[in-house]
């Protein structure tokens, strides 16, 4: 297994137990990028999608196993992964009316991210249910990516609980 698939194996697997209602999720990928040209993104030898998203008027971004890019507001962003130190999403729920609606304009909010040099990216991101996509990549990068090289990914953990329950 390559880093970028244990990254992504991890990554999206956190973003999956923390979400809800994907279906009503518009805008909002895990382990995929939207249909090109949507997002005219071309990824490295081995680089692996976890979240993205894609907006009417132009606004995307795509977290992937190595690098945070964008577009928001006529913007373009590129942020290594690593570099992230912080970030800001505002009131990502939404307004508690607005959390299931699944027609009509898809109500967005502008996340900030921080390296240690500044301002690393911004992106819109679908709010409600959907905002756990990009929360939930976040915490993988502040939480768990430090650790990687002592973390089982999801198959590798099942595997060590069969084990340890046959005995």
């Amino acid at each position: 297994m390559t880093r970028d698939q244990k990254i992504a194996s991890i990554a999206t697997h956190l973003i999956c137990q923390s979400s809800m209602e994907r279906d009503l999720w518009r805008a909002t990928t895990i382990g995929s990028l939207p249909p090109h040209p949507a997002v005219p993104l071309k990824l490295d030898k081995d680089e692996l999608p976890l979240v993205s998203a894609s907006f009417p008027g132009g606004d995307w971004y795509a977290w992937t196993t190595r690098r945070l890019l964008s577009v928001c507001d006529q913007q373009h962003y590129e942020a290594d992964c690593e570099s992230i130190v912080s970030a800001e999403f505002g009131m990502p729920k939404g307004p508690s009316e607005l959390i299931n609606v699944t027609t009509g304009p898809i109500h967005s909010l502008i996340a900030t991210f921080h390296s240690s040099k500044g301002l690393a990216a911004r992106i819109r991101y679908e709010t409600g249910y959907a905002s756990m996509g990009p929360i939930q990549c976040f915490k993988y990068w502040e939480l768990k990516h430090p650790i990687l090289d002592k973390l089982m990914t999801p198959d590798e953990l099942a595997y060590y609980r069969r084990q340890r329950n046959q005995g």
